[in-house]
């Protein structure tokens, strides 16, 4: 016969491990750069493939762009973005940036990824942007850009 003390203990853990299991074994995810949780905000999520295959996540393209050009993002596949107005996933090299505008990112002052560049440029005279740039435009001057606004 199981005894009261046993049965209790079974009801404290379910109590405790219910939760946990009930949202499946993964950890939400975290920017592979700042920490950030990168579900917190997805309209900004950005991502790509590590040189060993697995699946890195960012809370915004800044982040991502900062991680590429760092020693830890050589190698580095598929990097993508969330494009701006549609909130799809789009691979970051087929989207301009608008830089320095007034739209903020989950860290403050961001890349803006646009799905083309008309629509980019529109942003930029509509947001105050400094300028609009091509996937290989965006170096570390440009990302230094977005502190000095």
């Amino acid at each position: 016969m199981i005894s009261r003390r046993a049965l209790l203990l079974s009801a404290i853990a379910a109590l405790v491990l219910a939760p946990s299991a009930a949202c499946g074994s993964k950890a939400r995810p975290r920017c592979e750069r700042c920490g950030m949780f990168t579900d917190a905000q997805p309209r900004w999520s950005a991502g790509a493939v590590a040189a060993g295959g697995r699946d890195v996540h960012f809370d915004a393209p800044r982040c991502l762009f900062a991680w590429l050009q760092s020693t830890a993002g050589r190698g580095a596949e598929a990097p993508w973005v969330t494009e701006y107005y549609s909130q799809r996933k789009r691979p970051a090299a087929f989207v301009w940036y608008v830089v320095g505008s007034d739209v903020t990112g989950p860290m403050g002052p961001d890349l803006v990824p646009i799905g083309d560049e008309p629509s980019a440029e529109r942003f930029r005279e509509e947001h105050n942007g400094r300028a609009v740039l091509r996937y290989d435009a965006v170096d570390a001057a440009a990302l230094e850009q977005l502190d000095a606004r």
